[in-house]
Protein backbone atom coordinates (compact mmCIF):
# COMPACT_ATOMS: atom_id res chain seq x y z
CA UNK A 1 0.00 0.00 0.00
CA UNK A 2 1.38 3.54 -0.99
CA UNK A 3 1.52 6.28 1.73
CA UNK A 4 -1.24 8.55 1.77
CA UNK A 5 -0.62 12.43 -0.23
CA UNK A 6 -2.01 14.33 2.71
CA UNK A 7 -2.10 17.64 -0.06
CA UNK A 8 0.30 19.74 2.33
CA UNK A 9 0.70 23.04 0.93
CA UNK A 10 4.15 24.35 -0.35
CA UNK A 11 5.19 25.71 2.70
CA UNK A 12 4.49 22.51 4.66
CA UNK A 13 6.11 20.22 1.96
CA UNK A 14 9.41 21.91 3.07
CA UNK A 15 9.46 21.00 6.45
CA UNK A 16 11.15 17.72 7.94
CA UNK A 17 9.14 15.38 9.65
CA UNK A 18 10.58 12.84 12.18
CA UNK A 19 9.71 11.85 16.19
CA UNK A 20 6.77 13.95 16.95
CA UNK A 21 3.34 13.75 15.49
CA UNK A 22 2.32 16.65 13.55
CA UNK A 23 -0.69 18.87 13.65
CA UNK A 24 -2.36 17.95 10.63
CA UNK A 25 -3.69 21.32 8.15
CA UNK A 26 -7.15 19.78 8.67
CA UNK A 27 -6.82 20.19 12.49
CA UNK A 28 -4.78 23.50 12.22
CA UNK A 29 -7.52 24.81 9.90
CA UNK A 30 -10.25 24.23 12.74
CA UNK A 31 -8.51 25.82 14.81
CA UNK A 32 -7.97 28.83 13.16
CA UNK A 33 -11.52 28.80 11.99
CA UNK A 34 -13.00 28.74 14.93
CA UNK A 35 -10.29 30.73 17.19
CA UNK A 36 -10.50 33.71 15.07
CA UNK A 37 -6.46 33.40 14.46
CA UNK A 38 -5.29 36.71 12.22
CA UNK A 39 -2.43 38.92 11.42
CA UNK A 40 -2.68 40.48 15.13
CA UNK A 41 -2.93 37.42 16.61
CA UNK A 42 -0.76 36.65 19.71
CA UNK A 43 -0.09 32.78 20.11
CA UNK A 44 1.63 30.76 22.92
CA UNK A 45 2.70 27.20 22.23
CA UNK A 46 2.81 24.76 24.75
CA UNK A 47 4.70 21.70 23.20
CA UNK A 48 6.70 23.13 19.47
CA UNK A 49 6.93 18.96 18.37
CA UNK A 50 7.72 19.38 15.00
CA UNK A 51 6.69 23.19 14.53
CA UNK A 52 4.44 22.05 11.95
CA UNK A 53 1.90 24.13 13.94
CA UNK A 54 3.93 26.35 15.14
CA UNK A 55 4.84 27.49 10.99
CA UNK A 56 1.02 26.83 10.41
CA UNK A 57 0.16 29.51 13.19
CA UNK A 58 3.13 31.81 12.40
CA UNK A 59 2.51 32.32 8.73
CA UNK A 60 -0.41 34.21 9.68
CA UNK A 61 -0.20 35.65 13.54
CA UNK A 62 1.87 38.33 14.47
CA UNK A 63 3.71 36.89 17.27
CA UNK A 64 3.70 32.73 18.47
CA UNK A 65 5.67 31.96 21.37
CA UNK A 66 6.66 28.14 21.79
CA UNK A 67 7.93 25.81 24.50
CA UNK A 68 9.20 22.69 24.67
CA UNK A 69 10.99 20.19 26.85
CA UNK A 70 12.52 17.90 24.84
CA UNK A 71 16.03 19.06 23.06
CA UNK A 72 15.51 17.45 19.96
CA UNK A 73 12.09 18.01 19.20
CA UNK A 74 13.12 21.83 19.91
CA UNK A 75 15.73 21.71 16.74
CA UNK A 76 13.48 20.34 14.87
CA UNK A 77 10.92 22.81 15.51
CA UNK A 78 13.34 25.71 14.95
CA UNK A 79 15.13 24.13 12.06
CA UNK A 80 11.40 24.27 10.36
CA UNK A 81 10.84 27.36 11.48
CA UNK A 82 13.84 28.75 9.54
CA UNK A 83 13.24 26.59 6.75
CA UNK A 84 9.79 28.51 6.24
CA UNK A 85 12.00 31.93 6.90
CA UNK A 86 9.56 33.48 10.05
CA UNK A 87 11.00 35.43 12.44
CA UNK A 88 8.30 36.05 14.37
CA UNK A 89 8.67 33.33 16.61
CA UNK A 90 10.34 32.57 20.15
CA UNK A 91 11.34 29.46 21.38
CA UNK A 92 11.68 28.73 25.02
CA UNK A 93 13.18 25.65 26.17
CA UNK A 94 11.21 24.04 29.33
CA UNK A 95 8.99 21.94 30.48
CA UNK A 96 5.57 23.70 30.68
CA UNK A 97 4.82 21.64 33.57
CA UNK A 98 6.68 24.32 35.79
CA UNK A 99 4.59 26.94 34.51
CA UNK A 100 5.04 29.98 31.73
CA UNK A 101 6.25 33.22 31.50
CA UNK A 102 3.08 35.23 29.97
CA UNK A 103 0.92 36.06 32.71
CA UNK A 104 -0.03 39.41 31.26
CA UNK A 105 -3.77 38.52 29.43
CA UNK A 106 -2.27 40.00 26.23
CA UNK A 107 -2.78 36.71 24.18
CA UNK A 108 -5.00 35.42 21.80
CA UNK A 109 -4.44 31.82 21.51
CA UNK A 110 -2.50 29.62 24.11
CA UNK A 111 -2.15 26.41 21.53
CA UNK A 112 -1.87 22.85 23.53
CA UNK A 113 0.07 19.90 22.18
CA UNK A 114 0.80 17.73 25.00
CA UNK A 115 -0.16 14.95 26.86
CA UNK A 116 -0.92 16.33 30.55
CA UNK A 117 -3.06 19.34 29.03
CA UNK A 118 -5.39 19.27 32.05
CA UNK A 119 -2.37 20.16 34.47
CA UNK A 120 -2.00 23.85 32.27
CA UNK A 121 -4.95 25.13 31.90
CA UNK A 122 -4.64 27.84 35.04
CA UNK A 123 -1.41 28.79 33.15
CA UNK A 124 -3.28 29.53 29.97
CA UNK A 125 -5.86 31.34 31.79
CA UNK A 126 -3.55 33.88 33.41
CA UNK A 127 -2.10 34.12 29.58
CA UNK A 128 -5.39 34.63 27.85
CA UNK A 129 -7.15 38.01 27.27
CA UNK A 130 -11.01 38.02 27.59
CA UNK A 131 -12.61 36.19 24.67
CA UNK A 132 -9.38 34.23 24.24
CA UNK A 133 -9.03 30.62 23.19
CA UNK A 134 -7.16 27.62 25.11
CA UNK A 135 -7.09 24.64 22.74
CA UNK A 136 -5.78 21.39 23.14
CA UNK A 137 -4.70 18.84 20.79
CA UNK A 138 -5.53 15.15 22.46
CA UNK A 139 -4.42 12.10 20.83
CA UNK A 140 -6.30 9.99 23.34
CA UNK A 141 -9.81 10.07 24.27
CA UNK A 142 -8.94 10.21 27.94
CA UNK A 143 -6.50 13.64 27.68
CA UNK A 144 -9.75 15.44 25.78
CA UNK A 145 -11.93 14.61 28.79
CA UNK A 146 -9.66 15.34 31.43
CA UNK A 147 -8.77 19.21 29.94
CA UNK A 148 -12.30 19.31 28.61
CA UNK A 149 -13.30 18.99 32.39
CA UNK A 150 -10.20 20.82 33.67
CA UNK A 151 -11.46 24.05 31.60
CA UNK A 152 -15.28 23.85 32.67
CA UNK A 153 -13.98 24.84 35.66
CA UNK A 154 -12.59 28.20 34.60
CA UNK A 155 -13.40 29.03 30.96
CA UNK A 156 -17.33 30.28 29.73
CA UNK A 157 -17.56 28.23 26.47
CA UNK A 158 -15.92 24.62 26.27
CA UNK A 159 -16.65 22.10 23.79
CA UNK A 160 -14.55 19.25 22.40
CA UNK A 161 -14.68 18.29 18.51
CA UNK A 162 -12.95 16.03 15.86
CA UNK A 163 -12.24 16.81 12.26
CA UNK A 164 -12.42 13.81 9.51
CA UNK A 165 -11.53 13.79 5.69
CA UNK A 166 -13.00 11.80 3.17
CA UNK A 167 -11.01 11.78 0.08
CA UNK A 168 -13.01 10.89 -3.29
CA UNK A 169 -11.66 8.87 -6.72
CA UNK A 170 -13.23 10.01 -9.98
CA UNK A 171 -13.31 6.84 -12.77
CA UNK A 172 -15.01 7.48 -15.91
CA UNK A 173 -17.22 5.34 -14.48
CA UNK A 174 -18.19 6.15 -10.45
CA UNK A 175 -17.10 8.64 -7.90
CA UNK A 176 -16.61 7.21 -4.91
CA UNK A 177 -15.14 7.88 -1.56
CA UNK A 178 -11.07 6.02 -1.69
CA UNK A 179 -10.47 2.81 0.31
CA UNK A 180 -7.95 4.47 2.56
CA UNK A 181 -7.61 8.00 3.81
CA UNK A 182 -6.94 10.25 6.97
CA UNK A 183 -9.92 10.44 9.16
CA UNK A 184 -8.94 10.46 12.60
CA UNK A 185 -5.88 12.55 14.05
CA UNK A 186 -7.07 14.40 17.11
CA UNK A 187 -9.68 15.41 19.44
CA UNK A 188 -9.86 19.21 19.59
CA UNK A 189 -11.09 20.88 22.93
CA UNK A 190 -11.34 24.12 22.71
CA UNK A 191 -12.29 26.73 25.93
CA UNK A 192 -12.69 30.59 25.89
CA UNK A 193 -11.95 32.58 28.25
Amino acid sequence: MNKPDFHFSALLKRLKRGGPAITHPKDAGLIIAYTGLNKESKVIELGSGSGFMTVQMASIAKEVVSYEKRKEFLDLAQSNVMRANFGNVTFKFRDVLSGIDEKDQTFDLVFCDIAEADKIAKYAYDALKKGGYFVCHCLQSEQARLAHLEAQKSFSEVFTIEGTIREYEAKEFGFRPQHFGLTYTAFLVFARK
